[in-house]
């Protein structure tokens, strides 16, 4: 498989440039058009790729979101990137990796559009002012006996001003909501500085941090909602009361609590 090449692109040098990180995007790859970051991160990683580094791309032709859904945005206005980890964390806790990577761009977006407010919806959606604007995907795969790489991919919209008419009710952009252009640059070397600090928490607390930021910006909590599990099974209506230490969403069911690692949500007054 032939690999494209990446060459230096304007905006990873200026996001280089503002980086404050130890590690994180310290090595990073930029892309005028790929198929998919994860998947370029992924095959740099089985090259030796040191943790955090960190794949960018202005145009996917084959991005890929949650419940293999298509990732689709406009070239040039976004930032869409992933980042090799190489985490030091039992299995079940590898998902708190989502949490983190939610709350650092929760955090991030907020520095850039106050007064507006975002939220999180379970598990890895960040909503500003109640719409979409980021997705994320982690990939993982056992590169050692105990040594798991993981992969992080994100796709944030920065300052895309139009989306196709099925998403235009769903979906939005940081430009549309604050009417103004944000620099993605700063954006992006201020979510990889966050990340890198949540991640590194990680192992210093079991994630106790992490999942605390990640509740308070909960959306939804107290809130009735519905699970939307396999299409083979039937939907799970509760209130949301949480998550567990691995993440997981809790719901108060009609047959008492009940906890579930996967599933998509959507509210009663949505």
């Amino acid at each position: 498989m032939s690999h494209p090449s990446s060459s230096s692109l304007p905006l990873t040098d200026e996001v280089q440039a503002l980086l404050q990180t130890q590690r994180f995007g310290q090595t990073l790859r930029g892309y005028s058009s790929l198929d998919s970051t994860n998947t370029a991160a992924m095959r740099w990683a089985s090259e030796g790729a040191p943790e955090g580094s960190v794949v960018f791309a202005e145009y996917q032709t084959e991005g890929r979101g949650r419940q293999g859904r298509t990732w689709e945005a406009e070239a040039g206005q976004n930032l869409m990137f992933s980042t090799v980890l190489r985490p030091s964390l039992p299995p079940p806790r590898l998902n708190l990796i989502t949490l983190a990577a939610g709350v650092a761009t929760a955090e991030a977006i907020e520095a850039f559009t106050k007064p507006l407010t975002n939220a999180i919806k379970w598990p890895n959606d960040v909503l500003l002012e109640g719409l979409k604007c980021c997705g994320m995907l982690l990939e993982s795969t056992l590169a050692g006996p105990d040594q798991a790489t993981v992969i992080l991919g994100i796709g944030l919209n920065v300052n895309q001003r139009a989306f196709p008419p099925e998403l235009e009710d769903l979906a939005t952009s940081l430009m549309l909501q604050t009417g103004r252009l944000i620099p993605r640059a700063a954006l992006m070397a201020d979510l990889i500085g966050r990340l890198e600090r949540y991640y590194d928490t990680l192992s210093e607390d079991d994630g106790a941090t992490v999942r605390q930021a990640y509740t308070d910006r909960l959306h939804g909590l107290g809130q009735s909602t519905t699970l939307h599990l396999t299409e083979q099974e039937k939907p799970v209506t509760g209130v949301v009361l949480g998550i567990t230490d691995t993440g997981a969403l809790r719901l108060d069911t009609d047959e008492g609590t009940r906890t579930f690692h996967a599933g998509e949500i959507r509210y009663a007054n949505s």
